[in-house]
């Protein structure tokens, strides 16, 4: 997607007055930490958050597509994007908004995922998507020498362990450094949430561990961000699953990059919203030290975030301020270094279909407390 011109907010999200989620939208209270730990009202929309939807577009025009799509950047800036077909069950791939092509023997009802993960030379686009019998696979994509897509694109390779999961329900996948990456996938017979930890350098895959105290129905998100070149402000240095409970509520769980620990998952809410989704989130992380979780809200189907910092904690709930719609699709949240935009399959600003928008930028943000564990 090509960047758009929005201006910097100044203020923290913590602590800043915001208006209120209430009868009189001219009315404004301060926001403050609430007794559960969540920050204690909302916000109509980010600091300087437009409305300008705009369609996510590949050379043959807009991308039509039955689910939300995926998407990931590489060190270069080049964006592969992927998604289902709006008439098939095939998955298609666009690079830099170029031409459409479909990978090879794939067929999934669900959205598919994309990382990029680092290997110190041109990297490699990974594509997970879960096969119609609940088999987890992936598409592993490497640009040639002039980073174009290769001639021939690779077939799938079935994702070791005997990992599955419903097949009606995404895997979730993290890019971690020395192109290694993190899976994570509801059980195909219960609720727990099963992640899987795949070592780049050796090429093998760890064993599939339950994450203690995880229960959904519903897909999670993942998201890491790990500071490799001590370029980051304030690196997170973890993993973040997020997911929404057997409640319908929205929890987070998060490990210390390279230590296998989770932390007992815990309930991420602001008081007086409904706070609750029958969808399962998107998370994503900025590399200094602030990110979201995104999802549907059950009760109207416009989109929430919750901002959540590296310390564990989180700064208040921002609704997407022009009313878009993403029914029974759970919205992307996508971070490119510090700057967050929205990818929905829906409607909003008066478009309709797969859409796309700038939200906030995380570079104003003071420095947050350093990771608690």
């Amino acid at each position: 997607m090509a960047a758009v011109t929005l201006t910097a907010a100044t203020t923290a999200l913590s602590g800043m007055t915001v208006p209120a989620l209430a009868d009189d939208p001219s009315a404004e209270v301060i926001s403050t930490p609430a007794e559960d730990g969540g920050a204690s009202t909302s916000s109509w929309g980010f600091p300087g958050e437009g409305a300008d939807w705009q369609p996510v577009t590949y050379a043959g025009g807009r991308i039509t597509s039955r689910s939300t799509p995926g998407e990931a950047r590489d060190n270069r800036g080049n964006i592969l994007h992927a998604w289902r077909g709006a008439d098939n069950d095939s998955i298609w791939i666009s690079l830099n908004n170029g031409p459409a092509y479909s990978l090879p023997n794939a067929q999934t009802w669900t959205p598919p995922r994309v990382i990029w993960t680092d290997d110190g030379i041109r990297g490699n686009f990974r594509i997970f998507h879960t096969g119609t019998e609940g088999h987890v696979y992936q598409h592993r994509i490497q640009l040639s020498a002039s980073y174009q897509l290769p001639s021939t694109l690779p077939d799938w390779t079935r994702i070791p362990n005997d990992t599955r999961t419903t097949s009606t329900e995404p895997v979730a996948a993290a890019a971690l450094p020395d192109n290694s990456f993190m899976l994570a996938w509801n059980s195909q017979s219960n609720d727990d949430i099963w992640t899987m930890y795949y070592n780049g350098k050796t090429a093998t895959y760890g064993a599939p561990s339950v994450v203690p105290g995880a229960q959904s129905k519903d897909a999670p998100g993942l998201a890491a961000q790990v500071d490799t070149d001590n370029n980051d402000p304030a690196p997170w240095n973890q993993v973040v699953l997020a997911f929404t409970g057997t409640d319908n509520y929205v929890y987070m769980s998060r490990q210390r990059y390279g230590t296998g620990n989770w932390t007992n998952p815990f309930r991420v809410y602001a008081t007086g919203t409904p706070g609750y989704t029958r969808n399962g989130p998107s998370v994503a992380l900025s590399r200094n030290g602030y990110g979201v979780i995104t999802l549907t809200e059950d009760r109207d189907n416009t989109i929430g975030s919750y901002i959540i910092s590296r310390d564990g904690g989180w700064s208040g709930y921002y609704e997407e301020n022009s009313f878009a719609l993403s029914p029974g699709r759970t919205p992307l949240a996508v971070i490119a270094g510090t700057d967050l935009y929205y990818v929905i399959n829906g409607s909003g600003g008066g478009e309709s279909g797969v859409l796309w928008k700038k939200v906030y930028d995380f570079a104003a943000m003071p420095t947050p407390s350093p990771p608690q564990w």
